[in-house]
């Protein structure tokens, strides 16, 4: 049986198309131009058309089999303002878009209502979450919310395959728009932004499938009235395709930016809030999420060496030096703990002698340095994970993977797959396809380990002490 997932990242559209008993049998990626992707705001049609069009080539080695369903996936924070018939009247807005960066520093300078926000929907306020773009957008913009409807860019997607205008709670929540505990669009949070429950879209589940629309499947050139899973986040369906939906089970993702997410089965929540806590695909997913990681690498090779390393000859040259600056990760801001989107990096404890390996070893270890910081307070709440699978950008790098179970003291799995989040969207469509009852059954490979080195541990902890000095010394 074979089903069809779309996704929508932050710089690429992706499709795969997964067979249930041969598996992957292609996956296509579509890169986004810069004429409608620039800081943090993007054109919604034409990611929409470039998500499409990934689709189409990977049915072009379906070989004319039949596609039995269809998943849908994206970024977990984004908003797409669209007219009252669904077309977009303003370029979308991302979590990336510091725009409403001024909006939430004043919110967080009164804490009592930071709190409150915080312990309804489970997200501080932050440029992260989609209502503060929407305050920047009428403070700024001279937007009029009133007579818009709203879809996650997802949503927006979903809406174009089927003509109807669901949104999943779990995507929701990501938004910053849903009340965690009661898993409905939060009142305090639609009176703040002026809106109603009904300019956004109906709230459900991966369960609530709907048939493909015609325009859409003459498009992908599929057969029409096929289900459609209702659009999930990338983190979320993360959890899914490396089997994670065991309460205590963790991932670990480091890609442009870098995620911890541990299943738990009631929402968790910090105090002081350094954490997240949103609705998953099945139960609820608490974690952190750190704006710095392969983007702080990227910054540091073609910024700062100018390219005139490979990312390989980099490697290379890192040894295992017991030294190195501290490197604190916030080129683009601070999510968590810290939640301060001003908040900017630098190196500290600079010497003379220090080049291009120590500078690449600094930035690695900041960003580890920094989701280890969210990782120590999620355990203070939730206890230990039983496991933890690692997948992203990190595991081309085996040094720095090694770094990551040196520091954190425990064995990592590393997922098989490169895009695990297309293969959860491809379990909720077999789900909705009949061919998978339950999706925690949803299979997975025999895991690589990497197993931490015992004599680095206190290496590490004496660095990540440093790195903690440096960060309570730099907080604004």
């Amino acid at each position: 049986m074979l089903a069809l997932v779309l996704e929508s990242s932050t710089s690429a559209a992706k499709a795969l198309l997964y067979d249930n008993r041969e598996g992957a049998i292609a996956e296509e990626t579509e890169p986004y131009s810069q004429e409608y992707d620039s800081g943090g705001r993007q054109d919604a049609e034409q990611v929409w058309q470039a998500t499409a069009r990934a689709g189409k080539k990977a049915l072009a080695s379906s070989s004319g089999s039949r596609i039995e369903a269809v998943g849908v996936g994206g970024v977990w924070h984004s908003i797409v303002p669209c007219d009252r018939n669904m077309i977009p009247a303003e370029r979308s807005c991302l979590w990336s878009f510091t725009g409403p960066d001024a909006i939430c520093r004043d919110y967080r300078a009164r804490k009592d209502m930071a709190r409150d926000i915080y312990r309804r929907t489970g997200c501080m306020p932050n440029i992260t979450y989609q209502p503060y773009a929407l305050l920047h957008l009428m403070r700024e913009e001279a937007f009029d919310p009133a007579g818009r409807l709203f879809a996650s860019q997802a949503g927006f997607n979903f809406y174009r395959l089927t003509g109807e205008r669901l949104e999943t709670r779990s995507i929701v929540s990501g938004m910053g728009f849903l009340n965690t505990h009661d898993r409905v669009y939060d009142e305090g949070v639609m009176k703040m932004i002026g809106c109603r429950p009904e300019q956004f879209g109906t709230l459900t589940d991966y369960r609530d499938a709907r048939p493909l629309g015609g325009e859409a499947a003459r498009l992908l050139g599929v057969p029409a009235g096929i289900p459609v899973v209702p659009p999930h986040s990338d983190g979320a369906l993360n959890q899914v395709g490396n089997g994670c939906m065991r309460t205590g089970s963790m991932t670990f993702s480091v890609g442009t930016s870098a995620a911890i997410r541990l299943s738990t089965d009631r929402p968790v929540l910090s105090d002081p809030p350094g954490t997240w806590c949103y609705v998953g695909v099945e139960d609820w997913l608490c974690g952190a999420a750190t704006n710095g990681a392969c983007n702080c690498v990227n910054w540091l090779r073609e910024t700062v060496l100018e390219n005139r390393w490979s990312f390989a000859d980099l490697e290379r040259g890192l040894g295992d030096s017991p030294r190195s600056p501290v490197f604190l990760p916030f080129l683009f801001g601070e999510r968590c703990p810290g939640w301060d989107d001003t908040r900017r990096a630098g190196f500290a404890e600079l010497r003379s002698g220090d080049g291009a390996a120590a500078l690449f070893r600094g930035v690695l270890e900041g960003v580890l340095f920094n989701v280890f910081h969210c990782y120590r307070i999620l355990i203070g709440l939730a206890g230990e994970p039983g496991e933890i699978i690692m997948s992203g950008g990190i595991l081309n790098s085996p040094a720095w993977t090694q770094m990551a179970a040196d520091l954190f003291q425990r064995e990592l799995s590393l997922s098989p797959a490169a895009q695990a989040s297309t293969l959860g969207g491809a379990a909720l469509a077999l789900h909705a396809a009949g061919a998978l009852p339950d999706i925690r059954a949803f299979g997975r490979d025999r895991l690589a380990k990497v197993r931490p080195r015992p004599e680095k541990a206190g290496e590490y902890a004496d660095k990540f002490a440093r790195y903690l000095a440096h960060y309570e010394t730099g907080k604004s």
